[in-house]
């Protein structure tokens, strides 16, 4: 788990570059990476993985099965695979590589940009910035941030996102378990915007999303749509023990610039939304359509 998680925090591994879920007590891929080993060795979505290098998945967990299929770069893993609509499982080997994971997504719907970020991780400002760039250079009349099903990452990141966001003012507040409190503002950044948001979340959308929603909410900078957020508004500290462990410690809680408490609260939407998936997105098109 700690390895895996300093892994995604810095948006690259060694692996075979597969996204992978359980689906009826079966480990299934759900989308191979794109230019992925996986993909290029035949691996598909839908895939049931049974076996990896001849050990049952089903004997596993499925943190201990990603562990096992992931390894250095130029190394191989055999794979026994059942592809969707076949009945006969395939052998397939993939040479593991080095995956780089994008946690910025982005398209144009028609005149409004519909930006998706996964997590909060080392590379996400700068991938942000990008996106920015050809936001304006798209002319892009609205923004629709999503972080649905986004759980967070890396506060300094967070705070990045939020300032390219806002030009000034408190992000959040830091409140220990004796009442101190430390208050985090804006940091100037060179590329912003001023473009009306829509912020959307669902009940999956935690800890670093939060803070964004809160701090967006609170300065009336976005209109936030979806469903209440998870409710993580702890702090906590990362502590590497020296035999490959690690050990989270929760140190304080996030307050948004308002001062509401996020931990088991969450963040309550402006626009409460029943729909979700792309409709949510559509709903978001519409509102920034007629409120220009």
């Amino acid at each position: 788990d700690y390895t895996a998680t300093l892994g995604d925090l810095a948006g690259e591994f060694e692996g075979i570059g597969a996204e992978v879920a359980m689906k009826d007590g079966q480990m299934t891929v759900t989308a191979p990476i794109v230019g992925s080993p996986a993909a290029e060795a035949g691996i598909r979505a839908g895939d049931v993985i049974l076996e990896v290098d001849d050990q049952p998945t089903s004997e596993m967990s499925l943190v201990e099965a990603v562990f096992n299929v992931r390894g250095p770069e130029g190394t191989s893993v055999r794979l026994l695979v059942i592809h969707p609509d076949e009945t006969e499982p395939v052998e397939i080997e993939v040479i593991r590589g080095e995956i780089e994971l994008a946690s910025v997504s982005f398209q144009m719907v028609d005149d409004i940009a519909h930006i998706r970020i996964s997590q909060f991780g080392e590379k996400t400002d700068e991938e942000l910035e990008s996106v920015l760039a050809t936001v304006t250079a798209e002319a892009a009349t609205g923004i629709i941030l999503d972080v649905r099903h986004n759980p967070g990452g890396l506060l300094d990141t967070v705070v990045n996102i939020i300032s390219r966001f806002l030009e000034k003012g408190v992000i959040l507040i830091i409140r220990d378990n004796e009442g101190n409190e430390k208050i985090i503002e804006v940091n100037h950044q060179e590329l912003t915007t001023e473009l009306p948001m829509v912020v959307l979340v669902d009940a999956a959308s935690a800890s670093g999303s939060e803070v964004l929603a809160g701090a967006l909410q609170d300065h009336s900078r976005a209109i936030i749509a979806g469903s209440t957020t998870f409710g993580k508004g702890s702090v906590n500290i990362l502590d590497e023990l020296g035999n490959g462990f690690g050990l989270y410690i929760t140190t304080a809680r996030w307050l948004t610039p308002d001062g509401h408490l996020i931990e088991g609260e969450g963040i309550t939407p402006d626009y409460p939304l029943e729909f979700s998936g792309d409709d949510a997105v559509q709903w978001a098109i519409d509102y920034l359509h007629s409120n220009q």
